[in-house]
């Protein structure tokens, strides 16, 4: 009996030293996260926005039919330069609604008998209420005619480019909508949309940066700022200006548009890679006695490496900025060496 106690005695003993040593191995197998950390610090924040658009020449006009007639000729092609007055689209001046023809001729029989009655005024033949009273007609006659020839003439109405002919030969031009579109590219726009909390920095003359097709900058200013919101996307537009040197720069080009809308200085903030979201509220990880902890924060104005802190973090405070995706609400953290200066309490 007394051996089967001993036996007994000496299982228990070995189960409970097997069970420290298992406890101790457990505590062991625990791992530590490696992270990569940074302090909450006081710093300089320009905040830079931006917005992306369409090019247009800074002086734009669209041309509208004013008689539904067929286009008999297209005497120059989209991407043309012309002058004001040049002919865009040509209409068939013979058809049911052109008043051209008629228009012509009465203006040719009013100068005709203008000029008869200058020659004979010039001699004395005739009073000068006769005179006046043909060349008041021949004047009337003639802004007439012109009247008619503009509207089968479809001219531009500025030096410029022509960006956009909306018909083709052989079409009958649609009444309401622009038939062709001429731009002055010497200068060149870019429309943008704003939201409300940002409109307020879209002062007239402010400087902003456009960029197309490379990373080069254009400088450029806002000469437009719209004080109503659009009623369907509760958005305002706000338009750039810039130079065309060279007009290298064309209609219907992609751009965007950098504008700074705050410089704060002195202000608290960290790296944008310390931020991470949960159900839309932004949160970080915090260092404390070799752990990390979660943390709500409230957020200001970032310039894209860093956001200013409104609340939530106090400076010297130490956040992750590498290794978050592992990390659990205090979980233990491996710190680097060169990383262990940052962190203090």
């Amino acid at each position: 009996m007394s051996q089967l106690k001993f036996l007994t005695a000496g299982l228990f003993v070995v189960a409970m030293l097997a069970g420290c040593g298992g406890k101790d191995q457990q505590v062991e197998s625990v791992q530590r996260i490696a992270v990569e950390v940074a302090q909450a610090k006081y710093d300089d924040l320009t905040a830079v926005k931006t917005f992306s658009g369409t090019l247009e020449g800074a002086e734009q006009s669209k041309i509208y039919a004013a008689i539904p007639e067929r286009v008999v000729a297209l005497p120059v092609s989209e991407g043309a330069y012309v002058q004001a007055g040049e002919p865009i689209i040509l209409l068939d001046k013979s058809g049911a609604s052109s008043q051209y023809n008629q228009a012509l001729a009465v203006y040719q029989n009013a100068r005709d008998n203008f000029e008869k009655m200058q020659r004979l005024y010039d001699q004395n033949a005739i009073s000068e209420v006769a005179y006046k009273s043909a060349k008041t007609a021949c004047e009337v006659a003639e802004a007439n005619f012109n009247g008619a020839r503009a509207t089968v003439e479809l001219s531009s109405p500025i030096n410029g480019i022509v960006t956009d002919i909306a018909v083709n030969l052989g079409e009958q031009v649609p009444l309401g909508v622009p038939v062709a579109t001429i731009a002055n590219t010497n200068k060149m726009r870019l429309t943008i949309y704003v939201a409300l909390e940002d409109i307020d920095k879209m002062t007239i003359g402010k400087q902003a940066q456009v960029f197309v097709n490379s990373q080069t900058p254009i400088p450029a200013r806002i000469v437009e700022s719209s004080r109503s919101a659009d009623p369907q996307t509760r958005l305002f537009r706000v338009e750039l200006e810039m130079a065309n040197s060279g007009r290298v720069l064309k209609p219907g080009m992609y751009a965007r548009g950098k504008i700074e809308i705050a410089n704060l200085k002195n202000v608290l903030a960290i790296q944008n890679p310390a931020i991470f979201s949960e159900e839309g509220i932004d949160k970080v990880y915090i260092i404390r006695n070799d752990s990390a902890f979660v943390r709500t924060v409230i957020l200001g104005i970032t310039d894209g490496m860093s956001s200013q802190v409104l609340s939530g973090l106090a400076a010297g405070e130490v956040v992750v900025v590498v290794g978050k995706s592992g990390l659990r609400d205090g979980m233990p953290v491996l710190i680097p060496a060169e990383d262990s200066t940052d962190v203090s309490g």
